[in-house]
């Protein structure tokens, strides 16, 4: 068995927008069903061999085909476009840690 690293692109943070992986042997047996954290998961898979893999996050579905081989890290990514990641945010003030509830933002310069 192999320590093998899969990273997902475009997932969110820690446990929050996170895709569910299931992964089939060439016989097609669910040999693996988890949930990635941080858009990783760690697995142990047989090297030299192919394995089926489906990503679910919402959805959006992505599907391939894994052959462990002499690497150890995986990148695969979502397609960005039909992914929607809503973030909040929660500014309050340095000194007196009160909610901000008016005023500007300037997050980068204009150009």
């Amino acid at each position: 068995m192999k320590n093998v690293k899969l990273k997902f692109i475009g997932l969110g943070y820690k446990s929050i927008y996170q895709a569910n992986i299931f992964i089939y042997d060439k016989y097609n047996n669910l040999i693996y069903e988890g949930q990635t954290y941080n858009g990783n998961i760690l697995l142990s898979l047989k090297p030299n061999k192919s394995y089926k893999l489906i990503a679910r996050l919402n959805n959006n579905m992505l599907c391939t085909i894994l052959y462990v081989g002499r690497y150890n890290n995986y990148t695969l990514c979502f397609n960005q476009e039909q992914i929607e990641n809503n973030i909040t945010l929660k500014l309050v003030d340095y000194y007196y840690n009160l909610p901000i509830e008016r005023g500007e933002i300037t997050l980068w310069p204009k150009t």
